[in-house]
């Protein structure tokens, strides 16, 4: 274990963590400028190359870059700093950040200002030794990831290069080497608005969505018929509906919202156009539109229209690889014995880069996944020192000559 744990100060890293979580950045509306900005006051105050890069208005990116003594390869931290609404319910107020029985607890706690904190803690007390790595330790900590990933298309503009990536989200310190992709799809359908009681032969939006619904459960059977060998299945569910705007008015429209989850080797166009032959199954006329294409309802047009608004892949990495050997090296070093391989439940940013860029990409970081988007969301305390401890090592022994 590096001699420089001594140098471990465990108050210093929760006041990083505590003063993170008290900064509002709830996701929407999204304005995470203000934690952004203590976090660049925290690498500044340093001494560390750091700045802004703003993927929208009120919303920037942190990067930051640690160059070490001699050259070498580059690997990567990501954290985001956006978290969801709080929400109702709480036993105390979700951005106080309380510490109680081992525990922080905030909104974010989990997801992922823990992981955030710990990534940034330890690249403060490398610099502070002097950098003794080869190559660099690039730092981002991106905005918007729990919407639309503003902030991760933003930083894959401005052109990146790194030989290895880790993610800090909650794994409970497991090492995840794959998740599932995801899609989301927004259908429409419409009909003509009039007095219920006055209309016989309704031109209805809502039993036309009823017709698609029930043309995507053969599709959701036949997604169970082929499996990824460590993800299993893809999945696709029906997640929100709204329509109507009284009780006796005819339904003008109707939309549903659509979760398609994505194993390896399944793209974009072609999960589209899967999704787009069973609802023409039910249509029955025509095809499916994109978003920009108005709906015809009895006028020869399609009868739905559908809004691809988003398509994350699946990432994967051999467990096999460097990288993850490398961290179930320095975890059995930390922890006193390495950890878990395995998978991450949920979708996160690892695809921008293991697939976008092809950099070997992991997932690992404090806190458990169920804790996210919860009330009274919490992170153990120790498992946020011993993730910082982690990523400090971790960049020790990847960064060689």
């Amino acid at each position: 274990m590096m001699k420089d744990l001594d140098s471990f100060n465990e108050q210093e890293l929760l006041d990083t963590v505590c003063g993170l979580i008290r900064i509002p950045s709830e996701n929407p509306p999204g304005r995470e400028e203000a934690a952004a900005r203590y976090v660049l006051k925290l690498l500044r105050a340093e001494g560390i190359e750091a700045e802004l890069q703003w993927a929208a208005p009120e919303r920037p990116n942190v990067v930051a870059r640690l160059k070490g003594v001699a050259e070498g390869p580059a690997l990567l931290y990501n954290g985001h700093l956006d978290v969801v609404p709080a929400g109702e319910g709480w036993s105390t107020d979700p951005f106080a950040a309380c510490l109680r029985d081992g525990h922080i607890i905030g909104r974010g706690a989990a997801d992922m200002k823990s992981g955030v904190a710990a990534m940034l803690y330890a690249a403060i007390l490398l610099h502070r030794r002097g950098c003794p790595f080869a190559g660099e330790l690039i730092l981002l900590f991106n905005v918007d990831e729990e919407r639309e990933n503003v902030g991760m298309r933003h930083f894959l503009r401005s052109g990146v290069h790194a030989d290895y990536a880790v993610i800090g989200e909650p794994t409970d310190l497991g090492i995840c080497t794959a998740h599932k992709g995801v899609g989301r799809y927004r259908i429409r359908t419409a009909g003509v608005a009039g007095h219920a009681a006055k209309v016989l032969e309704p031109d209805n939006a809502i039993p036309k969505m009823a017709a698609l619904i029930s043309a995507l459960e053969p599709l959701r059977s036949r997604l169970k018929e082929s499996a990824d060998p460590l993800l299993g299945y893809a999945t696709l569910n029906v997640t929100q509906i709204k329509g109507g705007t009284a009780p006796n008015i005819v339904p003008q429209h109707c939309e549903i919202e659509i979760d398609r989850r994505v194993i390896p080797g399944e793209t974009a166009a072609q999960v589209l156009e899967q999704l787009k032959e069973a609802l023409n199954a039910a249509a029955g006329t025509g095809t499916g539109t994109g978003s920009s294409t108005g709906l015809g309802a009895d006028s020869g047009e399609a009868a739905y229209e559908v809004d691809d608004y988003l398509f994350i892949p699946a990432s994967t990495i051999p467990q096999d690889h460097k990288l993850v050997q490398a961290l179930a090296a320095v975890t059995g070093e930390v922890l006193g014995s390495p950890s878990a391989i395995g998978i991450f439940a949920a979708t996160c940013e690892a695809p921008f880069l293991s697939v976008d860029l092809g950099i070997p990409t992991v997932i690992f970081g404090p806190g458990s996944l169920d804790q996210a988007h919860v009330k009274d969301e919490r992170a153990p305390v120790r498992q946020v020192a011993d993730a910082a401890k982690v990523y400090m090592q971790l960049a020790m022994r990847l960064l060689q000559p």
